[in-house]
């Protein structure tokens, strides 16, 4: 049974959209539990063509994931069931394409070069992860990257924040593996150390 707190969370970041922006920072963790978003950034952009384009799910206020990749020049569409965090993206982002709605419902049109869904599935249930990651995989171009974070084992975890619980939760790895492979994507980082999940579209070979 998925903890009650798994129905607030939209309603969290929507209400406490100020405090989520003060809290998160302009600033990319150098290390947050081991893992240093500018490094999986870099990771996440590598080969990727000048100018690709980045669906990045979950994107809260923009900052600051989706500002580092408009400063690498990518195109960027931000996802976000919050309307607040979505209006400060629109606000301090302008050349970044940033919509309100809810990853369990529907993407816009792809594919994208880059699809990332950074610090956002895991607020999902297990069984809406099974359903939104084959999705998410789909929007993957040719050549394209996925990359997500995730816990290291099946489970909820409730945190807490700003008073109110915090929910996370987690397929085992052998479900993420499982589910990548059946998208076609090729597991290029496995995240069952470091809950960081790098996967690859190949090319189609010319007939």
């Amino acid at each position: 049974m998925t903890h009650p707190s798994a129905k607030r969370i939209v309603g969290l970041y929507q209400d406490k959209a100020d405090d989520w922006v003060r809290d998160r920072g302009a600033t990319l963790y150098s290390s947050e539990g081991g893992v240093d978003e500018a490094v999986w950034l870099g990771r996440f952009v590598a080969g990727l063509p000048a100018g690709a384009s980045v669906l990045d799910v979950g994107c809260g206020s923009g900052w600051p994931i989706g500002a580092a990749l408009l400063e690498r020049g990518l195109q960027v569409t931000g996802l976000d069931a919050s309307s607040g965090l979505i209006a400060h993206a629109q606000a301090t982002l302008p050349t970044g394409v940033w919509l309100v709605a809810d990853m369990r419902c529907a993407f816009p049109p792809g594919p994208f070069d880059g699809v990332l869904a950074w610090h956002s599935l895991f607020h999902l249930s297990p069984d809406d992860q099974k359903k939104v990651l084959p999705k998410l995989a789909a929007c993957v171009a040719q050549g394209g990257r996925l990359m997500f974070t995730s816990g290291q084992a099946h489970g909820e975890t409730i945190g807490h924040w700003r008073g109110e619980p915090l929910y996370h939760a987690s397929l085992g790895p052998e479900a993420y593996r499982a589910l990548l492979a059946d998208a076609g994507l090729r597991v290029e980082y496995d995240g069952a150390e470091t809950g960081v999940w790098l996967a690859g579209r190949a090319f189609l070979s010319a007939k």
